[in-house]
């Protein structure tokens, strides 16, 4: 079988039967090549927050799946997401990260200006021969942005995010994310270990006890984790934490109601994962830079800017140095030709959301369709 097969093979098991892909999905550069183009280049990816854009002219640069992108905010406010590329013989404009222009965007090979909309605005010495603008425009991809959350889709095709995300947000309303506004985010970093054990690793609950022992077990116990809802297109579980309302309070420096012990894991595959908790919402974001590398972003949405400290920030840097020592460690046991992985236990339930959401893309492995657990949406039901 080639590894496509192999894989959706493994994705298209229900979670009694649910094994580990196989080893070579973390370590076949062909593979990355397919994910490339059949996963990044035509789903909703989370790139950045409104709020690290928040004026025009504000943009932030990168490249999605091999492809230079803009998200600027433009001279009414609004976000779009446009081409990196001048339409004249390819120049890439701006360099990557976050950045801000005056009036226009300008070519550093020949100088033709565009608008923050991405409108041509000038050519330099033309003569005989016209410039259409009309024809010259950036090319513009699909935006949406969601909780103060900014995502792109290259693909035209595509369905609204959403859809995409149909259902997900009754479940977050006690929380009310769409009231956070303050942002902060660190540089981003290079993990050795390919972009997929990066994302499985985040959006699971049972290495808790074991890698975090120190840091995020002491306030959220593995044994305290459940799944709440979801499918291949997302998934939410949650954990409680067993900390004190007071000592809580004192930690993150804000007053807690009722609810402040729960926190929700946001699984918006491929790249975005999130804890959604009382007055902030954390992230991480993945992408592959190869086979065995991938760029994280991390960075923090809140209600004030308590949820921003130093301490906080010290905290999630702890276990995320952890999160990365063992996702690294797993990437060297990805080389091995003899070993294979085993079986999933009901912890990782979410984990085998992802590798279906996985082979849908890549092989035509059908979805998975919604689960809702009885038990994990209890506290749920009652807070909303």
């Amino acid at each position: 079988m080639s590894i496509v097969e192999m894989i959706c093979h493994a994705a298209n098991q229900s979670l009694d039967g649910a094994q580990s892909l196989p080893f070579s999905a973390y370590t076949d550069p062909t593979l990355l090549l397919a994910e490339q183009a059949d996963i990044f280049a035509k789903e909703w990816v989370f790139v950045c927050m409104e709020g690290e854009i928040p004026n025009p002219g504000n943009y932030f640069a990168m490249n999605l799946a091999g492809e230079p992108i803009i998200v600027m905010r433009g001279d009414d406010g609004d976000l779009l997401a446009l081409s990196n590329i001048c339409r004249h013989r390819g120049t890439v404009l701006l360099d990557e990260g976050f950045g801000s222009i005056d009036k226009y965007i300008i070519c550093s090979y020949h100088a033709w200006s565009y608008e923050k909309s991405g409108a041509l605005r000038a050519v330099p010495f033309t003569k005989q021969i016209p410039v259409v603008s009309s024809e010259h425009h950036l090319l513009e991809f699909k935006l949406s942005s969601w909780n103060g959350l900014v995502f792109v889709n290259l693909d035209a095709k595509s369905e609204p995010f959403t859809q995409r995300i149909q259902g997900i947000d009754q479940y977050l309303e006690f929380f009310q994310p769409e009231t956070f506004d303050h942002v902060s985010a660190g540089e981003p970093e290079s993990w050795q270990a390919n972009w997929k054990l990066v994302i499985e690793n985040a959006i699971e609950s049972y290495h808790l006890f074991k890698v975090h022992e120190t840091t995020l077990e002491k306030y959220s116990p593995t044994r305290n984790a459940y799944y709440i809802a979801g499918c291949s297109e997302w998934t939410l579980t949650g954990g409680k934490s067993e900390r004190s309302k007071g000592f809580l309070e004192r930690l993150f420096g804000r007053s807690y109601g009722e609810g402040y012990d729960h926190y929700i894991l946001i699984s918006i595959p491929p790249s975005f994962v999130g804890i959604l908790s009382y007055g902030s919402l954390g992230w991480l974001s993945a992408h592959p830079i190869d086979t065995h590398s991938t760029q994280i972003r991390t960075g923090v949405i809140g209600l004030d800017d308590n949820a921003l400290d130093s301490e906080s920030h010290e905290f999630a840097a702890a276990f995320l140095r952890e999160d990365q020592n063992i996702c690294e460690r797993v990437q060297k046991g990805m080389q091995s030709k003899l070993a294979r992985g085993g079986k999933l236990v009901d912890m990782e339930r979410v984990v085998v959301d992802f590798h279906r959401f996985v082979g849908s893309r890549l092989g035509g492995t059908p979805p998975s369709t919604f689960f809702q657990d009885e038990a994990g949406s209890q506290w749920w039901e009652t807070n909303n």
